[in-house]
């Protein structure tokens, strides 16, 4: 890490718990309150009595689809202007893992976890307009593409 790196980094970790921290719980927040009456959504589970995420990645997942109808969701997000990914991949689908004999049906509820998730952008400067966005663009993309 170069000294510049660390400087960074510093300025950061002064500002994370009571700056960085609260504005991406405020976004988490409002995808849970956005998408909590969708019957096709599983929301993340980011609070409980023994853990609290660090609200870096919302990975929502969409119930009963298949990774075609998930690549569908996203390229209908996408030409509404709004950038999500996949960032949950099972290591059987690395190739590293495939080269070791690991094979993905042998994981079946991680290749399910993988199959169904978008991963929602949750950045620093992401306005409520912007959130109000993503969430509208993810309504609309599944609403075409599963006709839920």
């Amino acid at each position: 890490m170069t000294d510049l790196q660390s400087a960074i980094g510093l300025v950061e970790l002064e500002r994370y718990e009571n700056d960085t921290l609260i504005k991406r719980k405020n976004i988490f927040d409002q995808y849970t309150n956005g998408f909590r009456d969708c019957k096709w959504a599983q929301l993340p589970v980011y609070e409980t009595k023994e853990k609290i995420s660090s609200y870096h990645l919302y990975p929502l997942r969409i119930k009963g689809i298949s990774d075609e109808q998930r690549n569908a969701i996203i390229t209908e997000i996408f030409e509404q202007g709004v950038a999500v990914n996949v960032h949950f991949i099972p290591l059987p689908l690395l190739s590293v893992y495939k080269k070791m004999g690991f094979n993905i049906e042998k994981y079946p509820n991680a290749n399910d976890n993988f199959i169904r998730e978008i991963s929602l952008p949750v950045y620093y400067n992401l306005t409520n307009e912007q959130v109000a966005t993503v969430i509208l663009a993810v309504k609309n993309a599944v609403k075409k593409t599963v006709r839920v």
